[in-house]
């Protein structure tokens, strides 16, 4: 079996902040590499092909496809739905390949839809949806509480996500909005939820995970957060640490915390790999968003992980291939 690792690497497309170094929400091409390198040390016959135009070029050779699986880590070319190119392309090539379907993939991107439907499941703050082509008025705000964070709906990374997103009345809410809407389609207003922040990776589907493990993410020592929200500034300077959550919660919070990951997972449709994220107020867990291309870097969560957890990188690497050879029903 031949494994093609596909991905748009972060130094092929512009750099959104204002920093030396880039900042996009793309994959470095070092982090494929090492992922390539890792799966060919494990015996697998792997390598990074590229992006979608490699995919592009390499779909128009005709190539038989009955002995190859493609890794999906493509986020797409920059676009509103950029999530669903490459899975829809693989889909029209009939190949075999990782991660979430084209509907998942968008789905899983778009904030307010995926908290519909894993309402009732698990805690959802409540929300308020604003579009482009609509005037935003206050009054849509009404049914919220705040303070509350004013966000791009479809985005990762925390792109359009700073300071002033944090607002404590819907004047604010309302200008922040609409300054969004100048470049994003629809805006989320959400009720700041305070407490912990925790992030869960998973890998692995259901009645077969290899992997699920929260982290509680901290900063300068701090971990329970009154008005603190992570911008994209925040992620570019990489100011978050990481702790177990075992040694900052009671067993029975993080059994939950995981039995909820699960969840949110099958109930999004995700496959073989993502994360969820929540924050967590007395007790209560509530979802905040899931990705289902989460970086996949030593340099990422995944990185954490194995240093908190004493589990090689190499480790992780093979349980990703042996999740996708599983749900395919392939034998290596």
């Amino acid at each position: 079996m031949k494994y093609y690792i596909i991905a748009e690497t972060r130094e092929k497309h512009d750099n959104l902040l204002n920093t030396t170094t880039i900042y996009n929400d793309y994959v470095s091409k070092k982090s494929m590499d090492d992922f390539a390198d890792a799966c060919c040390k494990l015996g697998y016959d792997c390598v990074f092909l590229g992006g979608l135009d490699s995919l592009y070029e390499y779909s128009k050779k005709n190539p038989d496809l009955k002995d190859v699986i493609f890794i999906n880590y493509n986020y797409g070319f920059p676009a509103q739905y950029k999530r669903g190119q490459t899975p829809m392309l693989l889909e029209m090539l009939k190949a075999n390949y990782s991660g979430a379907d084209p509907l998942t993939s968008l789905v899983v991107n778009d904030k307010s839809f995926s908290k519909k439907i894993v309402k009732g499941k698990v805690n959802t703050p409540k929300s308020v949806l604003l579009f482009y082509n609509e005037e935003v008025e206050v009054v849509e705000l009404n049914p919220l509480h705040y303070p509350v964070v004013v966000k791009p709906n479809a985005e990762g990374s925390s792109l359009g996500v700073a300071d002033d997103s944090f607002c404590v009345d819907a004047t604010a809410a309302i200008h922040k909005a609409k300054d969004l809407l100048v470049n994003y389609s629809s805006v989320l207003v959400e009720e700041y939820i305070e407490g912990f922040e925790v992030t869960v990776w998973i890998i692995g589907n259901k009645d077969n995970y290899k992997l699920i493990q929260p982290l509680v993410i901290s900063t300068n020592g701090k971990y329970y957060f009154e008005a603190k929200i992570f911008t994209a500034i925040d992620k570019a300077n990489h100011i978050r640490n990481y702790s177990l959550p075992e040694n900052i919660f009671p067993n029975n919070l993080v059994k939950e915390i995981i039995c909820n990951s699960k969840i949110v997972f099958e109930e999004l449709g995700m496959r073989d790999y993502g994360r969820i994220d929540f924050r967590i107020f007395n007790n209560e867990i509530y979802f905040i968003e899931a990705n289902a291309l989460p970086i996949f870097s030593k340099t990422s969560e995944i990185g954490e992980i194995t240093r908190l957890c004493n589990l090689p990188y190499k480790n992780i690497c093979k349980m990703m291939i042996e999740t996708v050879n599983s749900r395919l029903n392939v034998q290596n």
